[in-house]
């Protein structure tokens, strides 16, 4: 049987598209702090914005 591998929100790596669930904004990820996770993010306009894991749709994550 195949080992299953898990992957942690932290280990998201920066750069990353997400989408913020409350108005479907697109965001890329810039930072992240620990405990609780939450990601630091950029929009279009150069606006930084926190968010937790649950707030946002993060894209192509995990890898396959």
């Amino acid at each position: 049987m195949a080992k299953k591998i898990y992957y942690s929100m932290n280990d998201v790596p920066l750069g990353t598209q997400m989408v913020v669930k409350s108005n479907n904004k697109k965001v890329v990820l810039v930072q992240k702090f620990n405990f609780p996770t939450t990601f630091v993010t950029k929009d279009e306009n150069g606006l930084e914005e926190k968010y937790y894991t649950y707030e946002v749709d993060i894209i192509d994550w995990p890898p396959q």
